[in-house]
């Protein structure tokens, strides 16, 4: 009896070992699935928090952006087409002098030459590179029985040299620039041609921001205005006695 209660005994606590062993195993696979889950939901919040920031930052930098002009459409009165009209983004006193010469020296070119097949093409640019007022004193050369198309007709032309462009320094606080346009004209004909005459003008402008037809921006992508025209003759070495 004594040795089958022993052997019952020793078979007791094997069991018990294999079934505490078996225990830690659970154990440590639950404990393991516990951590295994909490690195995955850890992920999970890295990730929705990436998408967030992300989500903010896109937000920050469609609000930071200017908003798009407004399309102006404009109807040709004599066929009933639509053209779509653009605007400068910026107004600016200056694109640089490189640029600022470019357009001063096409308008003083427009403005002062003539050639009778070419006129239209010349008045309509010097209007479009003109604030109102100076415009307005440029379309008067034009108007009355002295009139230069009148006078001139296509029977003389106006050739126009332009010698030299100073851009002036920006005064403090405006946003209109003046320069210095030295330049000749001559005018031919068929059976004369006049003496050089030297000019000066000295020209205002500015770049301003308003909408053009897909034409006008062709001829005038900046917005280029002159705000102010005014020639004079110029005293050259060797006239200054005649």
């Amino acid at each position: 009896m004594i040795g089958k209660d022993s052997e019952a005994k020793r078979v007791k606590t094997e069991e018990m070992r294999a079934f505490i062993e078996e225990s830690k195993g659970l154990e440590r696979d639950y404990i393991g699935e516990l951590q295994d889950g909490k690195r995955k939901g850890w992920l999970a919040a890295y990730v929705g928090w990436g998408f967030g920031f992300l989500g903010l930052c896109a937000g920050w930098a469609g609000l930071s952006q200017e908003a798009p002009p407004p399309t102006v459409f404009e109807v040709d009165k004599s066929n009933g087409g639509v053209e779509v009209m653009t605007v400068v983004k910026q107004q600016s006193a200056s694109y640089g002098e490189v640029v600022d010469r470019y357009f001063l020296n096409k308008y003083v070119l427009n403005r002062e030459s003539y050639d009778f097949d070419t006129l239209q093409a010349l008045y309509d640019t010097v209007g479009l590179l003109s604030s109102g007022t100076v415009q307005t004193e440029y379309h008067q050369l034009f108007d009355g029985d002295k009139a230069r198309d009148k006078v001139l007709s296509n029977r003389t032309r106006i050739v126009v040299n332009v010698r030299s462009i100073t851009v002036n320094p920006l005064p403090p606080g405006s946003t209109v620039r003046t320069a210095t346009v030295r330049f000749t004209t001559q005018a031919k004909s068929a059976n004369v041609t006049e003496p050089v005459k030297h000019m000066i003008a000295t020209i205002g402008y500015t770049y301003v921001t308003a909408p053009m037809s897909e034409h006008d921006r062709r001829v005038n992508p900046l917005g280029f205005q002159v705000t102010s025209y005014r020639i004079d003759p110029e005293v050259v070495s060797g006239s200054a006695g005649s």
